[in-house]
Parts: C-alpha cells; structure tokens; sequence
C-alpha cells in the first residue's frame, strides 16, 4: 500500500488530507512540512481527484 508520504510526493494540485485526528488543505509540498512523520507513513485508504468550481483537487484518507 502505498503511504500518504508517498501519495503527497507525486501529487502537483490542492489536496485535502483527512486523517482520523485532523483535517489538513493546502499544497502537497506545504502538507509534507505541516503533517507530523507519523501521520506522513500512515496508509492511504482512499484518494479521489474532485473538480470544484473549475478547480482541480486530490481527497486523501488514510487510517
């Protein structure tokens, strides 16, 4: 499976985070500096890219 470390690393556009604690938004690059380590090796259960308003964003849940 792969990690939200990894999914955040290939990812260009918005995304949004849900983990069981918390709920992060914002660039990937910016997610990877904000999200503790421990959240960042948690599995990616499921990871959808959602067109809102002509914008384009990744859904990411882990648990």
């Amino acid at each position: 499976m792969e990690t939200l470390k990894e999914a955040l690393k290939i990812r260009k556009v918005e995304c949004r985070v849900e983990t069981p604690d918390t709920v992060y938004c914002g660039s990937p690059k910016d997610l990877l500096l904000a999200i503790s380590e421990k959240e960042l090796q948690m599995e990616v259960i499921n990871k959808r890219l959602e067109f809102l308003f002509g914008d384009k964003r990744w859904d990411i849940e882990v648990g």
